[in-house]
């Protein structure tokens, strides 16, 4: 490959070490390891004990990455397996296409996601369950409504998205908002006095 790989490696010296369920229906497990120079895919059947194969070694298919560009069994077992999304994306690594985005660490990627406009955060958390995640996290979400909406952060808004979210306060029109905000004012008022109540019930 043209780039250099090292500072992407992980402490089993690879740039992609992955392991998932296969696809429903099948229940066999796989492991997906890529190195600088091979992509190896392994995989378990996954069967009742009772059966004379339930403990078979898994079966590994090993390949350099231009190997791999031919491999039709590979493709074959990693499409049924993994999908047609990994399949694609380890070609496309084997192609010399690395997605150094993926490899990111999360809080590199927040920062990222933070100079985004809104419908492109939208968009790019439709790519993957990864994304999708991060594009909801309650911490990019918090940053943001600190930094756009005009609304007061106060500590009753803060306990507030406690409960709700970040990202559900964000997109309540204020008047919801304050409404939300009322609510929980007299929920507490309500919940001290009971105390209070309690309290002197016991006194007595």
């Amino acid at each position: 490959m043209a780039c250099n790989l090292k500072p992407w490696l992980n402490e089993h010296d690879a740039i992609i070490d992955y392991c998932d369920t296969a696809q429903a229906p099948c229940k066999d497990f796989f492991h997906i390891f890529v190195t600088e120079k091979e992509i190896i895919f392994r995989w378990w059947k996954i069967v009742p004990p009772s059966r004379a194969d339930s403990g078979a070694a898994p079966v590994e298919i090993k390949n350099s990455y231009d190997d791999f560009l031919h491999d039709e069994r590979a493709h074959s077992e990693i499409q049924r397996l993994a999908g047609d999304n990994t399949l694609q994306y380890l070609i496309r690594t084997a192609e010399g296409q690395f997605d150094f985005l993926m490899h990111l660490p999360d809080e590199a990627l927040k920062k990222i996601l933070l100079s985004l406009d809104l419908e492109d955060m939208i968009r790019l958390s439709a790519t993957c369950r990864r994304f999708r995640h991060l594009c909801n996290d309650d911490d990019v979400w918090e940053k943001i409504f600190r930094r756009t909406v005009e609304t007061p952060v106060t500590a009753e808004l803060e306990t507030l998205a406690q409960k709700e979210g970040w990202k559900r306060l964000f997109y309540t029109n204020k008047l919801q908002l304050q409404m939300q905000l009322r609510r929980q004012k007299r929920e507490e008022h309500q919940h001290e006095e009971h105390g209070h109540h309690h309290h002197d019930q016991q006194t007595i």
